[in-house]
């Protein structure tokens, strides 16, 4: 074929990873010119490039000549080139032969191939089980836009849409699903995320339903070789990876183990990458009817933990999110879901403002005056709660101690919670009443089992929940 043939570059779809508001786009191709100029004459040729916004046709970066091209007899070769593309898109990369005739002022731009709907901006990884790969099959509305692409298990990039881990034309790949998956957070998250940064995402799909960790393990376990596969396929470089697991780990045994096999995963992950890749975690929401609440506040506190023990990483509360089946968020909570951690990616990536969950950091005695100044009255024995990174105060939706979520065990079995009490005067803080004193060291729960209290207290500016906590030793 005459003209420019690319034989290295980005594919169509492509989010390509920003690097200071930019990245390096390396080009390789062959040309030749059309027999029909030959004929005419040829005095020399040269390979151009440019780049062209898609949205209205305007030039980003005008024809550019070939760093290094060579050149036969009959006017064929092979060039390359680097382009430095800003961050944004989608973008055309078109590519042509600029032959010089031997008649004098006569040029002719042969055609070349094309890049369609390029993206220069962010990259992140999906990892973790069902909620992750999207097992929302209920309504909502999630149109697809082009700013969110997605590299599917097809090997392919395309524009991000539910199902996102769909496995046409995929072949046997460790992450395919058994059943029919519907809708993720990740479409949300990406079109949240792109409107706050200005930037195109890009998605890469390695959950899979059901997941437990141990196929997430870097020794040996097949979900995580498919992804570091997926890394790989993609170029390597990446804004985050977005976590959200452990429902198939609510079992003795791997429970205990959670933030031990969590970290491994983490560390072996950034080994892999090379950098300090952050990761965006999630606390487990709920099922209906399930087994193992011991096991369910572990996992929960380990994904706690492991946010403030294991550097770049942040934790999402969950356990608000409306259920459209024993176990899965609805299609609504997941969109949710979504737009909450672009909140936090935007917060921590890109310095944009505050996006937190609520988190205890301290209990002990409410004092007379605190009692006497916001009327605490009945028992008396009254625990003050102080909690960080909370905007405004909590609301509460019922003062009735069994809707709190807490549970609170001494040597004597547990001490019965009789009211819950939130303080607009003095926001970080929440108030329990308790039926009887604590005999001595305590254990201090919020919001651990399998199916825990269904509204808990949240902040009122984000209506991000407390975060889930399992037996926090306090002493009185």
């Amino acid at each position: 074929m005459h003209g420019i043939t690319l034989t290295k570059a980005p594919a169509d779809w492509e989010i390509l990873q920003q690097e200071n508001g930019k990245a390096s786009v390396a080009l390789k191709g062959k040309f030749q010119v059309h027999p029909a100029a030959i004929e005419v004459g040829v005095e020399r040729v040269t390979p151009v490039v440019r780049v062209m916004r898609e949205d209205d046709n305007m030039t980003v970066i005008p024809w550019t000549n070939a760093d290094h091209f060579t050149c036969n007899e009959k006017f064929q070769g092979e060039f390359e080139m680097t382009l430095e593309i800003p961050a944004g898109g989608p973008y055309r990369i078109d590519t042509s032969l600029e032959t010089k005739s031997t008649v004098p002022d006569l040029t002719w731009l042969y055609r070349g191939d094309c890049v369609l709907h390029l993206g220069v901006g962010n990259l992140f990884i999906i990892a973790g089980q069902s909620n992750s790969a999207g097992y929302s099959r209920d309504f909502c509305i999630d149109p697809p836009s082009m700013d969110v692409h997605l590299y599917r298990n097809r090997s392919k990039w395309d524009i991000a849409s539910h199902p996102m881990n769909e496995s046409t034309f995929a072949g046997s790949l460790a992450n395919e699903e058994m059943g029919v998956p519907g809708v993720s957070p990740y479409l949300a998250f990406g079109k949240t995320y792109g409107k706050m940064t200005g930037m195109p995402v890009g998605l890469i799909q390695t959950s899979l339903g059901g997941s437990p960790m141990e196929r997430w393990n870097p020794k040996d376990g097949d979900l995580y070789l498919n992804m570091v596969d997926k890394i790989h396929q993609t170029g390597g470089r990446y804004a985050g990876v977005l976590w959200y697991q452990g429902c198939s780990d609510t079992n003795p045994g791997p429970a205990e183990k959670y933030l031990e096999h969590f970290r491994e995963y983490v560390e072996a992950t950034r080994k892999e990458l090379g950098y300090e890749i952050p990761f965006f975690t999630m606390q487990l929401n709920r099922q209906i009817n399930g087994i193992n609440d011991e096991c369910w506040g572990m996992v929960r506190d380990a994904q706690a933990r492991a946010a403030k023990e294991i550097p770049g990483v942040s934790v999402l509360t969950t356990s608000n999110l409306s259920l459209c089946d024993g176990i899965h968020n609805t299609a609504q909570a997941n969109v949710a879901l979504g737009e909450k951690l672009a909140k936090q990616c935007a917060h921590v990536l890109n310095g944009k403002e505050e996006y937190q969950p609520p988190e205890l950091v301290k209990v002990e005695r409410a004092d007379e005056a605190e009692r006497k100044s916001f009327q605490l009255e009945g028992s008396g024995i009254w625990l003050k709660l102080t909690c960080d990174h909370v905007k405004n105060c909590f609301l509460v939706y019922s003062a009735v101690g069994k809707d709190s979520g807490f549970t609170l065990t001494d040597s004597e079995g547990e001490v019965e919670i009789l009211h819950i009490r939130g303080n607009r005067e003095n926001k970080n803080h929440l108030y329990l009443e308790l039926a009887r004193e604590v005999e001595d060291e305590a254990e201090l729960s919020f919001a651990w089992q399998a199916d825990p209290i269904k509204q808990p207290p949240v902040d009122e500016v984000t209506f991000l929940p407390l975060l889930s906590f399992y037996k926090r030793s306090i002493k009185l």
